[in-house]
């Protein structure tokens, strides 16, 4: 079952982007147009948020969601004049299940530098559903940097996940979450949210499952490389 939080029923285009994403399944060029459009609207509902203070902000993604929902927030964001306060951290995120526990294990990432202090987090993901990449991804970014705040931006999250990923944290970084997404849904087939975004998204943006898709380096890690670090290397986890 599927309910619009207060943000979706506010912005009618992002339900409906957000409802047509299970219809695009054969079709990945749709698909990740769609989600850059989506991504295009998760930063219209964090733009009011950061307009008023002077903020870093670091938006967090895994390979994925990088050249579609992630370049789709980072593009508006630039639009509305906030390029020079963003910085990308990218993740490539392993998938284990060992005795019925889920692990999301880093393997690389591409970083750029991050203030220590005044800086607002930016997690975006496809989808929130348990709290294992999230968890893991954030852990390794608070051990070095403490944010002001931190918005949770997805299309979509499966109803509690709030809860379960603030329980996570200590209460000192998890009252500086702050939630942005457009549909709450309560139902899941196996590893999938039912309707959520229409199945494995690796697959839906044709970069294979959870193993092949770490072989991708997204476009937009190659052109923020370029511009920050010349022809250095990716960090490697």
């Amino acid at each position: 079952m599927r309910k619009f939080s207060a943000l979706g029923k506010a912005d009618p285009q992002a339900a409906d982007l957000v409802n047509g994403l299970s219809g695009l399944k054969d079709d990945p060029a749709k698909y990740r147009n769609q989600m850059f459009l989506i991504g295009n609207h998760l930063a219209d509902a964090v733009l009011p948020h950061l307009r008023n203070v002077k903020s870093q902000i670091c938006v967090f993604c895994t390979v994925e969601d990088a050249d579609f929902l992630a370049r789709g927030l980072i593009e508006r964001l630039e639009q509305q004049g906030l390029a020079e306060r963003i910085r990308l951290i990218c993740l490539w995120n392993g998938k284990i299940k060992e005795e019925g526990v889920s692990l999301s294990p880093i393997l690389r990432e591409y970083k750029e530098t991050i203030a220590a202090e005044r800086t607002d987090f930016i997690i975006v993901k496809s989808i929130i559903s348990g709290a294992c990449v999230v968890k893991t991804n954030l852990t390794r970014a608070i051990s070095v940097v403490k944010p002001s705040r931190i918005f949770v931006a997805a299309p979509v999250m499966l109803s509690g996940a709030e809860g379960r990923l603030a329980h996570e944290f200590p209460s000192d970084i998890s009252q500086r979450f702050e939630f942005i997404h457009f549909a709450d849904d309560t139902e899941k087939n196996g590893d999938d949210v039912i309707p959520g975004i229409g199945g494995s998204v690796y697959e839906l943006l044709g970069l294979g499952n959870s193993v092949t898709k770490n072989h991708y380096v997204p476009k937009l890690v190659k052109e923020r490389r370029s511009k920050y670090f010349g022809a250095a290397d990716l960090a490697v986890a």
